[in-house]
């Protein structure tokens, strides 16, 4: 393999700086952080303890040296030598952390007061770096310190040279397809929407269940699946794959097979590899080498796998008179396609749809396809999510046959007047007439609109005119239409569109698509659907599979559907790449409001943002997702990509977006210094985690609605905040909503080392690979599709339907109908009292006829109630009818409220009165020099003299206490998956072993019961501590700890 210099995150850097940091670092240059109020020393960092340390200032010493470098905004200081980074920790304090490109507490802001640099938490700009008469660095109160001189720091250039493995440029080497970034599609036809053709509109009538729900496969004689079992061999690396397989001569008869669609890595070829912000390749764009100290020179395993698929079809008769079109859904990551024996064409960007015209390649009869696969690609550099690695042809593969001239795209628009409440308008049908072998003569277009329930609402017919001077003619249909009814996540009615394409008075290409009738406004700082501010109660959610990987089944895409209309949840964001076709289909037919993203997210080297030649890369992927989607009434936003950087080739994205469909366009990676993103290239603003504080302060001070694009991390034990996260949206118009992270755990089933199943996550394939372990598990769901518990919590307060106490005593409640566009008339409430816990009434009511945003008064005849016991009341809303996925009965919400509360009775601890006998207090001997000991014919309980606990408890001759053991405080549990990401565990380890030092213990007599009291002193955590026993005439005890702290 060729020697190249690694180019990390930083060498792309920009030598300028954003306007709201007001500094500059350049790329190629090293730097000292110097605290002005110690100009001898520099901060550097200890590698044992991981702390940032001052120490004097040394040329030699390599852990004082810093990169400074620019991403998103703001900036990070980085230790090029160790590929280290200053990370704030949970205390307030400096720590040393890999470099991450996603760990926002890496982020700093650097701004000019004076002739004086201050550096501040990006993540908790309410802080400010301060360097303390002790040395000790450590973050503090910006309003309070920010005049202060500890404050003030100098980043000097540095008189140690960048290393040579981290310096600007790379060596240049011949650069091939998969090594190019300028090169990312070779005759791959543009963008258009999806649509399946007919020959005729009977045909088309014909196919019910397509026609009607258009994620299940055409039955369309102008259509052929090629999904199945196709030839496929496998190398490690490109060097090593069979070039000339392609060729019609080539036997692969000896070839193992392998489905299509599928993962290669689910089916025994290569590896699963699971990262967050990371590439398991090296970091050298646009090249693909091995990763230093994970696969050095691909010892481990393959730098570069490739996949050559092999497949055999007969052309139907009759195809090779029109033209003929290859459909792919979605290729990991780099494919090069060839039809017997010829080269076709070239794709890349994975979760775009590639198509390709085979028509000067067939032949009739049987016709040999050949695709090579490369696992990475320069486009793997745009890829760079947070998910399972996965190879291969992961999604349908088909052909379609179509006239030589044809309607080739369709765009379908809809102004609606908010004067008849959305209900009439004008409707728009862009056709564009492929006509690229310049042929002469005329078409007749016709466009039928019909309604949901199947009536031809409009209908018109034109001819169009085409000539040899045009490879492309322009139609437009329009239509002025009445009595609509509307499209909403609450109401998915869909009409259907016919496009039918005659010669003559024949029909000879027809299709159909469904399309809702809604409107999409951003005023001020609210986004509204047909009028209303509505709330977008959503989740991100991953394309996986625990069997087959990415390559995801429509069973599975429907059950993941289901569970979101089952748990309320009404908003999808489509984490981080547009989905498969079908989904979109779903979107629209059972509702769900959608944010489309691009398949664009270079987390782990976000300077590419700002690296002009990556631009048409980057435009691509945003036009093929918007010409592909833009008809679905079910996207209601663009989102241009995940944390890629805040460059300027993200204008050019938005502005192809804007080009191209009017919706409102996400982004958040434009954070310019500020704690949230969507500051340019965005039509919203965006923040991801935001804390409750933070939303309660920035509510009054924005000027375009905010999104939060993830929040309510659902990894582990969950969702503890999200009721307060939802008392703050309803609050507030300013928040709308925002995407929990995520839906779907991601773990796969593998094979674990004993032999049995296991669900696999990164590092359970092998040592080798550079993973983020368990963090892929973090969904509402686990991968087998069953809910975790905390989707109860999400589903619950999701709900639309509200219930609080009227007047209880008289069996009325207070029913509030948060649906913004239908009534709760489809709905009858099911209610149960409770006594003690268990149901003693029941009752229904059918008649519910409560408007959108409004309250009624509903009476139960609940009965009676008593003093003497708890009463509660459940009342649960079903469905009286089944609507799409969900049956009748359905319950879609819930509550509970209290008729009568439980009365908690304190806990008293009596002497046991024997017949005839009055209690005796336990005889207490205190002689012994190292234990206080209380007993009797019944117990015995020993404390320890010099740590005050109770070692010995021993009832009716049975010891409850282990010997050596004791009954001590603890102020610990097992960390979670969230205390780590948190970093809780750091912040509060001193809880760990807080130094429990016994002050006093003291032992009298109360009530005929015997009192021991220990008193403790905790230096670490300055606090003190009490531990109370109060002991009974049987050795029973109640003990009370107290704990009083001296700080917060």
């Amino acid at each position: 393999m060729r020697n190249i210099l690694i180019c990390l995150i930083y060498v792309w850097v920009s030598a300028v700086c954003t306007a709201h940091a007001q500094v500059g670092f350049a790329r190629n240059k090293l730097y000292n952080i110097v605290p002005v109020n110690y100009s001898g020393k520099a901060v550097g960092y200890d590698p044992d303890s991981k702390r940032v340390v001052l120490s004097v200032s040394n040329d030699a010493d390599k852990l004082q040296q810093w990169s400074v470098t620019n991403l998103s905004g703001s900036f990070r200081f980085i230790n090029p030598f160790e590929n280290k980074a200053i990370h704030a920790t949970g205390d307030n304090t400096l720590g040393i952390t890999e470099n991450n490109g996603s760990d926002e507490s890496q982020l700093w802001i650097i701004k000019k007061s004076g002739k004086f640099l201050q550096i501040y938490p990006s993540n908790s700009p309410d802080l400010i770096l301060a360097c303390q008469q002790n040395g000790r660095l450590v973050l503090v109160d910006k309003v309070k310190f920010l005049n202060n001189p500890e404050t003030y720091f100098y980043i000097n250039v540095s008189k140690v040279a960048m290393p040579a493995e981290a310096a600007s440029g790379t060596l240049e080497r011949p650069k091939v397809y998969w090594e190019d970034e300028t090169m990312f599609a070779e005759n791959k036809e543009p963008g258009c929407a999806t649509y399946i053709p007919y020959i005729t509109e009977k045909e088309m009538l014909a196919d019910k269940d397509f026609y009607r729900t258009p994620w299940l496969y055409s039955q369309s004689s102008s259509f052929k699946l090629l999904n199945g079992n196709w030839y496929f061999h496998f190398v490690s690396e490109p060097s090593q794959r069979p070039e000339s397989f392609y060729k019609e001569d080539y036997d692969v008869s000896s070839w193992e097979t392998i489905p299509v669609p599928s993962n290669w890595e689910m089916q025994g070829y290569d590896r699963p590899i699971y990262a967050n912000v990371e590439y398991p390749h090296s970091n050298t764009p646009p090249y693909i080498d091995a990763r230093k100290g994970f696969n050095d020179g691909g010892a481990n395993y393959g730098i570069n796998p490739v996949g050559s698929y092999v497949r055999f079809f007969d052309l139907p008769a009759g195809w090779e008179k029109q033209r003929t079109f290859i459909h792919f859904s979605g290729i990991y990551s780099a494919a090069f396609v060839y039809l017997n024996g010829e080269y076709v064409g070239y794709t890349q960007g994975s979760n775009n749809v590639a198509e390709f015209d085979l028509s000067k390649y067939l032949r009739t009869g049987k016709n040999r396809l050949a695709v090579q696969v490369f696992r990475w690609s320069d486009g793997s550099y745009l890829e760079c999510q947070d998910m399972f690695r996965m190879s291969g042809i992961f999604r349908d593969v088909y052909l379609y046959n179509v006239p030589r001239v044809s309607v080739r795209d369709h765009y379908i628009t809809s102004k609606l007047d908010a004067a008849s409440e959305y209900t009439s308008g004008e409707m728009s049908v862009n056709l564009m007439l492929d006509n690229r072998d310049r042929m002469k003569g005329v078409k007749n277009l016709i466009v039928k609109l019909f309604d949901p329930d199947g009536r031809l609402v409009a209908e018109t017919e034109q001819q169009v005119n085409y000539s040899d001077k045009k490879e492309t003619v322009y139609s437009k249909a329009t239509f002025k239409l009445k009595n609509l009814v509307t499209w909403t996540a609450e109401t998915p009615n869909l009409y259907t569109v016919h496009i039918i394409q005659r010669n003559g008075d024949n029909d000879e290409m027809v299709f159909s698509t469904k399309y809702g009738f809604r409107n999409i406004e951003l005023k001020g700082t609210v986004v509204y659907i047909n009028g209303q501010r509505v709330f977008f109660k959503g989740t991100n959610r991953h394309d996986t599979h625990p069997v087959y990987g990415r390559a995801v089944t429509v069973e599975s895409m429907l059950r993941d559907v289901t569970l979101m209309k089952q748990n309320n949840i009404n908003t999808i964001r489509t984490s981080h790449y547009p989905n498969d076709a079908k989904m979109y289909a779903m979107f629209d037919y059972f509702g769900l409001y959608t944010m489309d993203e691009a398949d664009l997210e270079d987390h782990a080297n976000q300077s590419i943002s700002d690296i002009p030649s990556w631009i048409p890369a980057f435009v691509d992927r945003i036009d093929r997702m918007v010409l592909r989607d833009r008809n679905h009434p079910s996207v209601i936003f663009w989102s241009l990509g995940n944390e890629a950087g805040g460059g300027s080739n993200f204008q050019a994205c938005y502005d192809a977006a804007k080009r191209l469909d009017n919706r409102p366009i996400h982004y958040e990676g434009t954070r310019d210094g500020k704690e949230y993103g969507g500051n340019r290239f965005s039509d919203l603003y965006s923040k991801m985690y935001p804390s409750m504080k933070w939303m309660n302060t920035y509510v009054s001070s924005l000027d375009k609605p905010m999104f939060i694009c993830e929040y309510a991390h659902a990894m582990g034990n969950s969702q503890g905040g999200f009721k307060e996260y939802w008392d703050l949206i309803r609050k507030y118009p300013k928040f709308q909503g925002g995407f929990i992270w995520d839906f779907v755990d991601q773990s796969i089933r593998w094979t674990g080392k004993n032999g049995k199943m296991i669900y696999a996550y990164g590092g359970d394939f092998n040592r080798f690979d550079a993973s983020d372990i368990n963090f892929c598990d973090n969904g509402l769901i686990s991968p087998d599709r069953i809910p975790n518990p905390h989707m109860y919590e999400v589903g619950y307060f999701y709900q639309n339907i509200w219930t609080t106490p009227a007047d209880l005593e008289n069996g009325e409640i207070n029913v509030f109908n948060e649906y913004f566009f239908r009534n709760l008339s489809a709905y009858y409430l099911e209610w149960e009292v409770l006594r003690n816990g268990k149901v003693v009434r029941t009752g229904r009511t059918d008649k519910l006829d409560v408007a959108p945003q409004q309250t009624a008064k509903i009476k139960l005849d609940l009965g009676k109630t008593c003093e003497h016991a708890e009463w509660l009341l459940n009342v649960s809303y079903k469905l009286k009818n089944r609507e799409g996925l969900l049956p009748a009965g359905h319950t879609i919400a819930k509550d509970q409220l209290t008729l009568k509360p439980y009365k908690n009775h304190a806990v008293e601890l009596k002497n046991y009165e024997y017949s005839n006998v009055a209690a005796a207090v336990p005889p207490v001997q205190d002689s012994d020099r190292n234990y206080l000991i209380i007993s009797n014919d019944a117990f015995c309980a020993e404390f320890n003299k010099h740590s005050g606990y109770l070692t010995k408890y021993k009832v009716n001759g049975q010891d409850l206490i282990k010997k050596g053991e004791a009954l001590t405080p603890n102020f610990w549990r097992a960390p979670t998956d969230n205390d780590f990401g948190a970093r809780i565990h750091q912040k509060y380890a001193v809880w760990k072993n807080p130094e429990i030092k016994l002050t006093s213990l003291n032992q009298r007599t109360e009530n005929k019961q015997i009192i021991v009291e220990a008193e403790y002193n905790l230096p670490k955590v300055s606090a003190k501590l009490n531990l109370t026993y109060v002991i009974n005439n049987v050795g029973a005890m109640r003990i009370t700890q107290k704990l009083t702290t001296e700080r917060v």
